[in-house]
């Protein structure tokens, strides 16, 4: 397990090298205008940035950092630098309650913020007992909605997979596949959840999973074809993905692909075996710069790590690492929070969000109240002619209450 500290105001005031710890490069940023001289806010973050989802997950840690540098170039929350520790497990599951609970005693985090992680069920109850809010990181993490010390930034799971086989239903699909990774817990929730919403639409339904170091997918492929499924959603990260579309064209099999959420990535663009891919996300689409919110974001994180929202390792997951700081942002911001704050004062800011959309980033997020609410807005767009492109212009699309009424969201209240 790999640990990244770094405090973004101070080391681009001397000039130093901000060292990505999830990618080989190493890039010099901005220098501030003013150096921040208060004590920080720590805040702390957990990734699989390393080993096999690297081509997914690698450039986590860099977004998360050029959210953290934009913030303290701009100011700092109440004149306090931000800074971010990185807790990279690789692809180790079994290191990350030890992670959080470094994050949490030896680092005093006021708050885990973004953590692109499949684990999180592992350190649910350490953070509950501990009162440590969870802030963003991958909607479809089925923990979001377990637990009330977890805090979406964006649409969940259920929201999305709904809204995907409405999408599969609409294109005149008759039998959709789902092939799953085989890795993570969340994996499989997608497959349940897919099936629940197929059933509730009148689709038939079919599913396997896979590794990601399997190396080739043509049984799955020939599986699919000879099961009749016209529609494969694919619910593994974004470079699996590819390799399972382009084996199924190897094949002669070209169903209608689907993809959703944290599985949607710059990859998509790179082969020709994609294209047509439709697909759903939790938050605005994060490859339209024309969508006002986003081009600038994706401007800010160029101007930290020069072509990285244009390289291969750009995806929907990494997007959320800066969704999650701007929803901490918004949270610091109602709080006041200074570097003499707790997570309680972090918690009381979010309690504070009604309908926040972190200025048309996410879905209104509402934490206030006594009862915890969840987005049921979701967004879709396509790979067409080597490009992501969003439908709808960019706008995201709700579900009506007909749709809430069925069994997919009775199952979560």
């Amino acid at each position: 397990m790999r640990t990244i500290r770094r405090r973004a105001a101070l080391a681009t005031a001397l000039g130093a090298l901000v060292l990505s710890g999830c990618s080989a490069e190493q890039e010099e940023s901005p220098t501030p205008s003013t150096a921040l001289t208060k004590p920080p806010i720590v805040v702390g973050t957990v990734c699989g940035c390393s080993g096999v989802s690297a081509p997914t997950h690698g450039r986590v840690d860099d977004v998360a950092q050029a959210w953290a540098a934009s913030v303290n170039d701009s100011g700092g929350i109440n004149g306090h630098p931000v800074e971010v520790i990185v807790k990279d497990i690789g692809q180790e599951p079994s290191k990350a309650l030890a992670a959080v609970k470094s994050l949490v005693e030896e680092e005093k985090v006021v708050a885990i913020v973004g953590p692109i992680t499949g684990t999180t069920g592992s350190w649910r109850q350490y953070v509950e007992e501990k009162h440590m809010p969870v802030i963003g990181g991958v909607p479809s993490d089925a923990t979001f909605l377990a637990s009330d010390d977890f805090y979406l930034a964006g649409s969940p799971n259920p929201v999305i997979t709904y809204g995907l086989a409405k999408l599969a239903r609409e294109e005149g699909t008759t039998k959709l596949g789902v092939v799953y990774c085989s890795e993570s817990p969340v994996c499989a929730d997608s497959d349940a959840l897919a099936g629940k919403s197929a059933a509730d639409l009148g689709i038939k339904y079919f599913s396997v999973k896979a590794a990601a170091a399997a190396p080739n997918y043509t049984a799955v492929c020939q599986t699919m074809k000879n099961e009749g499924v016209d529609g494969l959603f694919l619910a593994h990260i974004t470079s699996v993905d590819v390799r399972i579309a382009e084996d199924c064209h190897k094949i002669g099999y070209e169903p209608q692909f689907y993809s959703s959420a944290g599985a949607v990535g710059n990859e998509y663009m790179e082969s020709p075996a994609t294209d047509g891919l439709l697909f759903t996300q939790s938050n605005a689409p994060y490859y339209d710069p024309s969508v006002q919110v986003v081009g600038e974001a994706r401007e800010t994180i160029d101007s930290y790590y020069d072509g990285l929202t244009d390289s291969a390792q750009f995806s929907a997951v990494a997007f959320d690492s800066w969704i999650a700081g701007k929803l901490f942002e918004a949270a610091a911001d109602r709080a006041g929070l200074t570097s003499d704050s707790t997570a309680a004062d972090v918690v009381r800011g979010l309690g504070e969000l009604d309908g926040e959309t972190l200025d048309g980033l996410a879905p209104p997020l509402t934490f206030s109240g006594t009862e915890r609410s969840y987005p049921t807005c979701y967004y879709v767009g396509e790979v067409r002619d080597g490009q992501l492109q969003a439908r709808d212009g960019g706008n995201s699309i709700c579900l009506d209450d007909t749709d809430l009424e069925t069994d997919v969201f009775a199952a979560i209240g």
